[in-house]
């Protein structure tokens, strides 16, 4: 690849996280059928042509974000468990992924939020297979990591597809706690609320 086509990649690349975050603005705050392509190229300062060319439609632009912020939240946790063995510590690892990425993409967990709600009711989404296969694989990997604490008598001996759900409403329930009564707390405490708040109802006596 030549310097200028390296260039150009780059730009389009960077077109294409501006139009990303943009979309996770219009989204976050509007429902699919209410947001218009013309807000997020409003909000990105790009023209529609450089919309369409990325996206040639509203249903791709939404499928292009879910996936992308699905990708780096598993990016980031395979990273943040690699040295980790202890299934407890590997469970602070994970919430403190999920709530770094809450502060940093507020907008987006909305979004986030609706999608998982509607495949675990399964209700009608807009998410792709791309998306469903990553979310149930971390689904699966918080069960391992629940399974392990359960089998090192740390967590109560509860039916890990509970033990799953539990963990994931404590953090939401800690996230919506934090973003509207307590938005400078820091990440570090906001984990230790979500772990507290989990282990209080799946904890054992010790």
């Amino acid at each position: 690849m030549s310097a200028r086509e390296g260039r150009k990649e780059r730009e389009r690349a960077l077109r294409r996280e501006l139009l990303l975050q943009a979309a996770e603005r219009v989204f976050g705050r509007k429902p699919f059928d209410e947001a218009a392509m013309q807000e997020v190229v409003a909000e990105a300062q790009i023209g529609m042509q450089g919309l369409y060319e990325q996206f040639p439609s509203k249903q791709a632009l939404y499928e292009a974000l879910i996936l992308a912020r699905a990708r780096e939240f598993q990016a980031r946790v395979e990273a943040a468990l690699e040295a980790l063995k202890d299934p407890l510590e590997q469970l602070r690892a994970l919430i403190r992924v999920k709530v770094t990425l809450f502060r940093e993409r507020p907008d987006f967990y909305p979004v986030f939020v609706k999608e998982r709600v509607q495949w675990e009711w399964r209700l009608t989404s807009r998410s792709t297979e791309a998306f469903v296969e990553i979310y149930e694989s971390e689904r699966r990997r918080l069960k391992a990591i629940l399974e392990r604490a359960v089998r090192q008598k740390r967590l109560r001996p509860l039916e890990p597809e509970f033990l799953a759900q539990l963990c994931i409403e404590s953090l939401q329930a800690t996230l919506l706690f934090v973003a509207r009564h307590r938005p400078d707390e820091e990440v570090e405490r906001c984990v230790d609320r979500a772990l507290e708040f989990f282990l209080r109802g799946a904890g054992t006596a010790e």
